[in-house]
């Protein structure tokens, strides 16, 4: 069984235009093609239970539905991804300039240091 994963209420932004993954077309081909089956299965039990008209007609969708719903079931969706909606970051806190100590020093050239480093 395919696994799904649980949104907690998060806003899922798309940042693509790419179609939804082979594995969720797949979840939902095989969803339709269960519900088909299982709309055959009540006309089996309706036929069985119905007076004779009605059982005949039953009994003649219930024979067609497998081929209705392998048609079904093997169309893939044609949905189109309409493009991502850009996302606006909300605003930062901007942090106050405060003033604070200088360091006074001299500055010394890098490849005197070197020395003292390197072994």
């Amino acid at each position: 069984m395919p696994r799904r994963r649980e949104t907690d209420g998060e806003t899922v932004v798309s940042v693509t235009t790419a179609q939804p993954g082979r594995s969720e077309d797949l979840d939902s081909r095989i969803a339709r093609y269960a519900w088909m089956m299982s709309l055959r299965v009540v006309c089996f039990v309706a036929a069985v239970l119905t007076p004779s008209p009605w059982r005949w007609i039953l009994l003649v969708g219930a024979v067609f539905l497998p081929s209705v719903a392998v048609v079904f079931a093997n169309a893939q969706q044609r949905r189109k991804v309409t493009g991502a909606d850009p996302y606006d970051a909300p605003p930062r806190i901007q942090l106050e300039q405060q003033p604070g100590p200088v360091v006074q020093g001299e500055y010394v050239p890098d490849q005197e240091l070197r020395g003292d480093t390197e072994k």
